[in-house]
């Protein structure tokens, strides 16, 4: 039997635009593809196909692919990741208080892992916030929000002055919360661990901050940094499977560092449809997931 099945995602990376392809392929698949930054719709008159879609899978780009889960949920409609669950991985704060208490609930099984000291604050009143940090820094200021790669940034404030130059920058955004994590001293080495349903992939590639440190590049374009991959530890493997099953998460990826200090890993972020850059074959990877999860419902 034939399973209409809705892609929603920005056609704007090489795994994204062969991952289309692949399931185009798939003789089982009646595959739409749907833009979410070109493909709007008449409220009133939403298409047909879109009702009676067997899986909508969503590569959240912008407000439009999250309006497109609340109509699935509203209408009854299997999507891979629901609303709620992309809704709480897009928002940082959220996303953190989960996290928290994954660990806590977790705490025999997760060890080996740490997660940095966090804040949620604002810029609002720059004295203010000035005052607050001076006994904080290094830290890392992120956007509250992390879906949306137009209002999103990642800044290191080392010094006060350096807070200076983040409001003049971001200028545009000091009237919105900011998330404040803790900087780590590590390695140097990002870790960047990918999850397709029971397949798990490691990655390592230098940090972008430690770059940042060395060069002082005001743009480093990551997608151009070299890439290896890195053996899947035993403990790695038990943190994925804890996370898939808590945050109801199928296909994600999320970041450890180690710190030069201790003989652990920081979680330092997660995302819930990365990139997957760096792994061979993973449009057939993810193609062949994506089939198996389907034909078995």
């Amino acid at each position: 039997m034939v399973k209409k099945i809705i892609f929603s995602a920005k056609k704007d990376h090489e795994v994204i635009k062969n991952l289309i392809s692949k399931l185009k392929e798939v003789k089982e698949f009646d595959l739409i593809f749907h833009d979410p930054t070109k493909d709007f719709f008449c409220l009133s008159e939403m298409p047909e196909s879109f009702f009676n879609a067997d899986l909508i899978i969503v590569k959240v780009r912008n407000e439009c692919s999250i309006d497109l889960l609340h109509f699935a949920k509203l209408y009854g409609i299997p999507t891979f990741h629901d609303v709620d669950t992309i809704l709480m991985c897009k928002n940082k704060i959220a996303l953190d208080y989960a996290i928290r208490k994954i660990f806590k609930d977790h705490k025999n099984d997760l060890d080996k892992f740490l997660i940095p000291n966090s804040w949620n604050q604002s810029l609002s009143d720059k004295d203010k916030f000035k005052e607050w940090a001076l006994t904080k820094l290094p830290i890392v200021i992120k956007s509250h929000y992390q879906h949306d790669k137009y209002n999103r940034f990642n800044f290191l404030a080392q010094e006060i002055i350096e807070i200076e130059d983040f409001c003049e920058r971001y200028k545009e955004f000091l009237s919105y919360d900011v998330y404040v994590q803790e900087f780590i001293e590590c390695d140097g080495i990002e870790r960047k661990i990918y999850v397709v349903g029971d397949e798990i992939f490691g990655i390592k590639r230098e940090n972008p901050i430690y770059i940042f440190l060395r060069e002082k590049r005001e743009h480093i374009d990551v997608h151009l940094l070299e890439r290896e991959t890195f053996e899947i530890t035993s403990e790695i493997r038990k943190l994925s499977k804890i996370l898939s099953n808590e945050l109801k998460l199928k296909i994600f990826g999320y970041d450890l560092v180690k710190p030069v200090d201790k003989d652990k890993y920081y979680l330092i972020d997660l995302n819930d449809f990365p990139s997957f850059k760096g792994i061979p074959r993973i449009e057939n990877i993810l193609r062949d997931y994506i089939k198996n999860y389907v034909l078995t419902f």
